[in-house]
């Protein structure tokens, strides 16, 4: 594992198997949690119940390793506290990841790292993006200062210290 972090703050939950994949990793190096969100019934499109990704953490032996939640991530951004990681997946898009690199660009230069769905053209192209007439981020990777970790669809990229 490049990074070791103890604090993982996670947005956009679902069922929970990017919280779970990364409890799993704190296992193995025996130490750190994962503070997974999600606004789960709340939130008006694709979500899942707080239920069901309890019991695939269960499924998974990993309850030790995560604390489930339902905060807000633009209420959390203004306040952040302290993390190593941040993993995001919400309807992320060019304004978000440009409101994030804002707001954590201190913690990111101080070694923190943010994890998030998205940043190559493909999915820029999703429907949802062009429904909706978000805002692309590919386009604007070196105002977001990103970089693409997986480029398979979804995609992940990283945003850490330059």
């Amino acid at each position: 594992m490049l990074h070791k972090p103890k604090k993982i703050v996670e947005f956009g939950s679902l069922e929970g198997y990017s919280a779970i994949a990364m409890a799993m990793a704190l296992k193995d190096i025996g130490e750190g949690c994962v503070y997974a969100n999600d606004l789960w019934e709340m939130y008006p499109y694709t979500h899942s119940t707080k239920d069901v990704c309890l019991k695939n953490i269960k499924n998974h032996g990993v309850e030790g390793f995560i604390k489930l939640g339902s905060t807000d991530f633009f209420k959390w951004l203004k306040d952040p506290g302290d993390f190593d990681m941040l993993h995001i997946d919400i309807s992320n898009d060019a304004s978000i990841m440009l409101q994030v690199r804002e707001a954590l660009h201190e913690k990111i230069q101080n070694g923190a790292v943010v994890i998030f769905e998205g940043g190559t053209v493909e999915r820029d192209n999703v429907r949802w993006m062009l429904e909706y007439k978000k805002m692309p981020m590919h386009e604007n990777i070196e105002n977001i200062g990103y970089k693409i970790l997986d480029s398979r669809f979804p995609s992940m990229s990283i945003m850490k210290k330059l």
